[in-house]
């Protein structure tokens, strides 16, 4: 009797054992695909001529934006909104193309940006 129900005990064992082991083989597939997809996150900063954006992929710093992209001089976005909103524009094109946009006036323009 015994030895019946440790030859039924051991099939299940196995089978309990090959599903954690695809569980686990899931869990760390997930886990590795997710970690290398880029994360980008937008922060604005205050600089001495307005304000201007950071963006940051995976908390390292990727473009630092202090001033209106394409303007003359130290000018900075007017407003911590218009700094945002191109900031996320930036991120858009990136994850889109997988390369650093560039932003023309009329870009600017479109996104609400009071070019001096």
């Amino acid at each position: 009797m015994t030895n019946n129900s440790q030859l039924q005990s051991r099939p299940s064992l196995v089978r309990l054992g090959l599903i954690l082991f695809l569980i686990s083989l899931a869990v760390m597939t997930t886990y590795l695909v997710y970690k290398r997809q880029p994360h980008y996150q937008v922060q604005v900063i205050k600089t001495a001529g307005g304000w201007g954006y950071d963006i940051l992929n995976n908390n390292k710093l990727v473009i630092h934006q202090p001033t209106i992209p394409g303007q003359p001089g130290l000018v900075g976005f007017p407003s911590q909104e218009q700094a945002h909103r191109v900031g996320d524009w930036v991120v858009q094109k990136i994850q889109q193309t997988e390369a650093m946009p560039t932003l023309t006036n009329e870009d600017l323009r479109q996104l609400g940006v009071t070019i001096p």
